[in-house]
């Protein structure tokens, strides 16, 4: 604290009486306005100890004589609740989400899921219930790079799309790329999504952790050496008591169980401030059962996802530069099947992902310079049954592995004048499958100049190519979609996107308003239109089951977010298009694709009440999704055959909820909580498919067709204790 000095403000004292007024009346007045509530206190402590006598040397502060200037105290710690924002964007336009802030938000089933949150940034549309991808200004969930330290996860959903594959604790942020991707995260047309394991050398252990209403996390870092830290977790779910319970409704004879585990292990070494080995592994599993006692007949769903890298980090001499090596690999197999005595059929499909990654990065003067190679390999197989003692003969003409090698390098530079900051790359990518080959440049651009008073503009583009697609089967949250390389029949997927952006910063940060419009056009997107009856004929090819077309997707988004304060959080709103044409499916005109949704509105709200308590709220509005419905059903002898509108021409309901919640800390450190949320509070029963039925008209005569909104739940609450030690 800085001390008073009445020699130099112009009043002298003369005896401990003077002494004593000018503490008690000339001091306040004097500095009434530049003393806060510590100061204050201090102040009515010594004046305490005038009247009483006891200003003494070992007094908390006191003049050490009465004519001195300077007051001597003892150390004082003041220590102030910091409240970080719950989202943040860093200088490259990435978003950034950290752990600790999904706690502030509703929890779903007891547990919270960072997939889930980006849905509600702007640009970004939920898929509905049961569906759990990320669907990015327009494009498929396929289009998008989900990784791990950078190694693709192909299946990051649990089923139905309740949960995520990521274990919260294990990582240390979460980053969204959708306006700008730089060109080390290539493969891709719409996003990508990076999750960070945590990588610190740790030097005590640390045990964190969650238990929710259907599964629950644990998550332990253990220091090995003084250089080299173990980090391992565990996630699994206990959902099956429950399904006793659900089984009630069912038949005596039928039996539902579902279970999933997530594991994640990170090894840490840093034997000097050059070098740093991480190795990380993630494994995850999901079975689902469902048996028929009385017809005899089991059927199940099984998927499995599985990557593994090991990276090596070495810094050059003194500088920032540094070479990262990396070697992975990334597996997912799925299968389903059914049992009915003797007959078996099961549809299994499996993808083997196997891959090196080098990059040097490192400035020269005021360019940051970054290049990078990229080998891969990749073995496919597509879903195909295989049957015993049923349909013999359908195997003789299964489609063969694919077997696919690619490569990429790239550069990239970044560099800022003054106000303007640049960041240019360029990629060439190549894949070759038996004697095709495909092959691109893939440039990209990024510029933003900073106006004053905070004002920024951005403007970015960037061509970006896709060398292996996702066949999408399942839109309700099953794990049946299947992966196929780019080939002669069905070539690569190619987008060219434009962004132009203008963001804010007011209110001394405290405040952020930015709106973006973005262009895409799209070619060589596909749609499969295969199905299980046409896989049992003898002569089936995939390729000739899936068609190509066009699309184009645009829009605007704009979003305002509080980040400090009792009261923070964001709204963001999107007003968007996605378009398709595919000359096979509806002629030749542009039809909206399947989550075209005009409108998505998004509001999180979040109130921290004291040290103890904060609460959160959530509300999400998004226009129906494009389906296709029936138009006529005609009953050809005892059967109805239904007639179809043109393709995508209807719209499902309209969707929206609003999840509320309430976190209570305790602990000496705050290091304990516990969770009180309710999903869809008012009860919306949001429709997950509509249900076309028949039935004759009252004299007979006609037949009607109804139309019946099917959802799955309504109000969902729970509970979860979360601890970190």
């Amino acid at each position: 604290m800085k001390g008073y000095d009445r020699q130099r403000d112009g009043y002298s004292t003369h005896n401990n009486f003077t002494s004593f007024c000018h503490s008690l009346f000339i001091l306040p007045i004097l500095r009434f306005k530049e003393l806060y509530s510590v100061k204050k206190i201090f102040c009515l402590i010594f004046l305490l100890q005038s009247l009483c006598g006891m200003a003494q040397k070992d007094s908390l502060f006191y003049p050490t004589s009465i004519t001195d200037s300077i007051w001597e105290m003892q150390e004082v710690e003041v220590t102030a609740r910091k409240i970080s924002p719950m989202l943040e964007k860093n200088s490259s336009g990435n978003w950034i989400l950290r752990p600790q802030s999904l706690e502030r938000l509703p929890h779903f089933l007891g547990d919270t899921d960072p997939i889930k949150t980006f849905q509600l940034l702007p640009g970004i549309t939920t898929g509905g219930e049961l569906d759990g991808n990320l669907y990015i200004r327009g494009s498929e969930p396929g289009h998008n790079l989900i990784t791990i330290d950078g190694v693709p996860v192909y299946n990051p959903s649990h089923l139905l799309g309740f949960f995520s594959v990521f274990n919260n604790d294990h990582f240390s942020s979460f980053s969204l790329s959708k306006s700008y991707i730089p060109v080390a995260s290539g493969g891709r047309l719409a996003g990508v999504i990076d999750m960070q394991p945590k990588d610190s050398v740790l030097q005590n252990v640390q045990l964190s952790g969650s238990i929710g209403i259907l599964a629950s996390r644990v998550t332990g870092g253990i220091p090995i050496t003084k250089r080299s830290t173990l980090y391992l977790s565990a996630r699994a779910t206990y959902i099956n008591p429950i399904l006793s319970l659900v089984e009630k409704g069912f038949e005596d004879n039928t039996q539902l169980r579902y279970d999933f585990q997530d594991y994640n292990l990170t090894y840490v070494c840093q034997p000097n401030e050059k070098n740093k080995l991480v190795i990380n592994a993630y494994a995850g599993h999901d079975a689902l059962k469902l048996q028929e006692h009385q017809y005899q007949a089991n059927s199940g769903l099984k998927w499995l996802n599985a990557v593994g890298s090991v990276k090596w980090t070495r810094r050059l001499g003194t500088s920032n530069s540094r070479i990262t090596q990396k070697v992975y690999v990334s597996h997912y197999q799925t299968q389903l099947g059914v049992k009915q005595n003797d007959l078996n059929i099961a549809l299994p499909s499996q993808l083997t992902e196997v891959g090196y990654k080098g990059k040097a990065d490192g400035n020269i003067g005021e360019v940051h310079l970054q290049g990078g190679l990229e080998i891969s390999h990749h073995n496919l197989k597509p879903q195909y049954p295989e049957t015993s003692n049923f349909f013999e003969g359908i195997n003789l003409n299964r489609p063969q592995r694919y077997k696919t090698f690619g490569t990429a390098v790239y550069a990239e530079a970044n560099r800022h004048w003054k106000a303007i900051h640049l960041q240019a790359g360029l990629r060439y990518g190549i894949s070759k499958i038996g004697e095709y080959s495909a092959k691109g440049l893939e440039p990209r651009m990024q510029i933003e100049y900073t106006l004053p008073r905070g004002n920024k503009l951005n403007l970015s583009f960037l061509v970006a190519r896709q060398h292996i697609h996702q066949v999408n089967v399942s839109s309700v949250g099953f794990p049946i979609d299947f992966w196929m390389p780019a080939t002669r029949e069905v070539p690569i997927q190619k987008s060219l996107i434009w962004n132009m952006g203008y963001s804010r910063s007011f209110g001394e940060g405290n405040y952020e308003f930015s709106a973006e419009a973005y262009y895409r056009l799209l070619d060589n997107q596909i749609v499969f239109e295969g199905g299980l009856y046409d896989m049992i004929t003898e002569h089936y090819k995939i390729e000739e089951h899936i068609q190509t077309g066009k699309g184009k997707n645009y829009g605007l988004e704009l979003f305002l977010k509080k980040n400090r304060g009792q009261w923070s959080g964001w709204v963001s709103y999107t007003l968007g298009w996605a378009r398709r044409k595919f000359p096979m499916l509806r002629e030749n005109t542009w039809f909206p694709a399947k989550y075209d949704r005009r409108h998505n509105l998004n509001v999180v709200l979040n109130y921290a009440l004291n040290r103890h308590w904060d609460f959160s709220a959530v509300y999400v509005y998004a226009s129906g999704n494009a389906v296709t419905m029936p138009e006529g059903i005609y009953i050809v002898g005892e059967n109805a055959i239904c007639q179809y509108e043109p393709y995508n021409n209807s719209r499902m309901p309209p969707y929206h909820r609003m999840d509320v919640s309430a976190n209570y800390k305790f602990g000496k450190q705050s290091n304990q909580s516990l969770n009180f949320s309710v999903y869809n509070v008012y009860k919306r029963h949001n429709p997950v498919f509509i249900q076309v039925s028949v039935k004759p008209s009252a004299d007979g005569e006609q037949i009607q067709i109804k139309k019946q909104n099917m959802s799955l739940y309504s109000l969902l609450p729970s509970v979860s204790y979360t601890f970190k030690f």
